[in-house]
């Protein structure tokens, strides 16, 4: 396995500095999007993502993962894939057009309408990136997406911002989505340099399908309830109180994605290639889950305590009620990418009847969490999203604790030296930096005394991944 996991290091790596890089980018872009825009405007986006994100599911059809988890891989398969997701975006695309003014009744917002229309472009530009996007995985190479996906960011957030001071208020949100769309599909197809063939092979699509259909499913399922939420709060509440949800989940997302999404890029491709051998998949799960808790107990601990001060020095005053909701949301930091090592062992064994099961028990309690809590407003709903998570982490975790021995009970214990870590560095630097008047200075002081107490206690504790990390980042890309 020793070729196999230097070559997934270096594929951490890669896909580290593509997944932070993206995401400090895009999270600084939106801070000062927050600062120069109102929580309204970004309420107005929140209320379509949800049909923007079903359509893209639909464009992928779960073809991403069919395209990684099959041993034998033609240029055939790719080409049927990649006409058939832009056969099903041109389609979805004439859906929205025709149904944005509806979307605008639904909300009572008028603008909507000429929101949708134009949003939902990126649905079509967006479905010529699926394959390129697969070939690359199978190839654990992440630094081709790192150069698109970085070089994108960067282009993108400066027209965003740029828009946003020239006065255009919520469209400046929108030039910086679509403008990211185009950006990232053209990179793509330049740097990957795979050109498609005009064919559609049907049993080709059958085979592909049969396995993707049910991951579609079970991804349509999961961002309709999980966009759920967003819909009650939108139609209930105002959309500046929209607004500051999304603000919450925007830096709830930074460290839960990021960890979330490079353990998922990296682990699934070297999942499927030892999911034969029941150890060494068992060691690829242990390793993903100690490093989840290692880098991502800690960023909890500081994000809890320090939330007031992040929100009114990055954000201003006038997003002072985001703070309740980030504190809230900040368990679900750990929860998400956990369910997601979990299912990633189900996706590699190709049991994606299995995923769909799980996804429809976890939405039936997203249901349960909203009639239980819409009543009493929007921090209750948000302990009710939290609640679910939780549960979650439980659910999804039932599979790989009865075919590999290593269930929720046993990963949790495999986080409690961390969390004890995390708990022995952030307290007391919460309480040294309380006395410090500046709030601006309090919180880099909190964030600079943290890193040095976590550091310093994981030294002492002698913990592995310390060590890990360091070995990859000092070794030559």
């Amino acid at each position: 396995m020793g070729a196999l996991e230097n070559k997934a290091k270096k594929g951490l790596l890669w896909s580290s500095i593509d997944k932070f890089s993206t995401l400090l980018i895009q999270f600084s872009v939106g801070i000062v999007l927050a600062r120069i825009l109102a929580p309204e405007d970004f309420g107005l986006i929140g209320m379509i993502t949800i049909f923007i994100s079903i359509s893209q599911c639909l464009v992928d059809s779960g073809f991403y993962t069919a395209l990684v988890q099959k041993k034998n891989i033609s240029h055939t398969d790719y080409s049927t894939i990649l006409f058939f997701n832009m056969g099903v975006a041109l389609l979805l695309y004439v859906l929205l057009y025709s149904t944005a003014k509806y979307i605008a009744l639904f909300y009572g917002e008028p603008l909507l309408t000429d929101l949708v229309k134009v949003v939902s472009l990126s649905v079509i530009i967006l479905s010529t990136t699926v394959v390129h996007k697969a070939m690359m995985a199978r190839q654990i190479d992440f630094r081709t997406q790192a150069i698109a996906h970085i070089t994108s960011s960067v282009i993108s957030g400066s027209i965003g911002i740029y828009a946003a001071v020239n006065g255009h208020g919520v469209w400046a949100l929108v030039y910086h989505s679509l403008s990211r769309s185009v950006l990232l599909a053209l990179l793509y197809w330049m740097l990957n340099r795979w050109h498609p063939t005009l064919i559609f092979n049907k049993t080709s699509f059958r085979s592909l399908f049969s396995f993707g259909s049910k991951l579609m499913l079970s991804e349509l399922l999961k961002i309709f309830f999980r966009n759920l939420f967003l819909i009650i709060i939108g139609k209930l509440y105002k959309a500046e109180e929209l607004g500051f949800y999304t603000r919450a989940s925007l830096f709830k997302q930074v460290p839960g994605t990021l960890v979330g999404n490079i353990l998922q890029s990296v682990t699934f491709p070297l999942m499927v290639k030892v999911i034969d051998d029941t150890e060494k998949s068992k060691h690829v799960l242990v390793r993903s889950t100690k490093l989840t808790g290692f880098i991502l107990l800690p960023v909890i601990l500081w994000l809890l305590f320090f939330a007031k001060p992040l929100i009114l020095v990055l954000l201003t005053q006038k997003w002072l009620p985001t703070v309740l909701l980030l504190q809230i949301l900040c368990l679900d930091i750990l929860f998400h990418p956990m369910q997601y090592i979990n299912l990633n062992y189900l996706n590699a064994k190709g049991r994606s009847d299995l995923f769909l099961k799980l996804e429809m028990i976890k939405n039936a309690l997203t249901v349960v969490a909203i009639v239980l809590t819409y009543k009493f407003g929007l921090t209750a709903m948000t302990f009710g999203y939290i609640s679910v998570s939780c549960l979650s982490f439980f659910i999804n975790s039932h599979y790989t604790g009865k075919d590999l021995k290593y269930g929720a009970f046993k990963q949790l214990a495999d986080l409690s030296p961390y969390a004890v870590a995390a708990c022995l560095a952030v307290i007391p630097s919460f309480f040294i930096c309380f006395l410090i008047p500046s709030i601006a200075l309090r919180l880099v002081s909190g964030g600079v005394l943290c890193g040095i107490f976590y550091l310093g206690i994981s030294h002492i504790m002698k913990f592995q991944e310390l060590y890990e990390i360091k070995r990859i980042i000092s070794k030559k890309l």
